[in-house]
């Protein structure tokens, strides 16, 4: 059984009186992908950063690798090998595709420098051809490309997307289902935030189910085979 690379432990998190994350706990060993299901407005995005602390949760603790980083400002929590892809994509609307990718580059904290440049062009040979374009102005999917292009070349060990193919049209949304495969079959870890139960069965090996800011499913794709009417129903209510 591989360790633990994130572990979760009864964050409470609050915007406000508003409760919106109750106890909210669970693990993602190393070299695992994990999805995160729910109902929009009902703690995905939340969650995902108040593990990166852009949101500060009231009580509970992050561990990254066994690290308590609770009490750490984000880009201390990012320079511990987490990456971020932004509901929206985060695009800067000065910069290029090029210089997405060359401003985000560097090797991660041990060294290890596997994804830099030149495999993002053979990932991502749509952008090879968008080089010189602003990132503003690429389609939705272009942007999702150089998003995840810009994450790996920080080289994570845990990489984090928020609503990974929201808005993408069917063929696009499996080119970036496809690349999530290849992701974590290099080794690193995957957090993502989706809507697809058959594409997230198929690509992950552990899913959590959020309903008002709690757990409501936790457990492996086997399990969710077992319990799937009454993950649909949580999701679809």
């Amino acid at each position: 059984m591989s360790r633990n690379l994130l572990e979760v432990t009864n964050l409470n998190t609050l915007y406000g009186r508003s409760h919106i994350l109750h106890d909210l706990s669970f693990r993602l060993g190393q070299g695992q992908s994990m999805s995160l299901m729910g109902r929009n407005g009902m703690g995905k995005t939340t969650t995902l950063k108040s593990i990166l602390g852009i949101v500060p949760p009231r009580s509970g603790q992050v561990f990254f690798d066994g690290e308590d980083i609770s009490r750490l400002p984000t880009w201390k929590r990012m320079r511990r090998d987490i990456a971020y892809v932004p509901e929206g994509r985060g695009m800067f609307h000065n910069l290029t595709v090029k210089e997405h990718l060359q401003m985000a580059a560097r090797a991660g904290s041990d060294g290890q420098s596997g994804w830099d440049y030149e495999r993002v062009m053979e990932t991502f040979p749509r952008l090879q051809e968008r080089l010189s374009n602003l990132g503003t102005e690429l389609s939705g999917g272009e942007q999702q490309m150089l998003a995840i292009g810009r994450a790996l070349v920080t080289n994570p060990r845990l990489m984090i997307l928020d609503e990974a193919t929201e808005g993408l049209a069917p063929l696009i949304r499996q080119d970036i289902w496809n690349v999530i495969a290849t992701v974590r079959e290099s080794g690193i870890s995957t957090l993502v935030v989706d809507k697809n139960i058959k594409a997230l069965k198929k690509l992950c090996d552990r899913h959590v189910v959020i309903v008002k800011g709690r757990v409501h499913f936790d457990g492996g794709s086997r399990e969710l085979d077992d319990n799937l009417e009454k993950v649909e129903t949580a999701l679809s209510v």
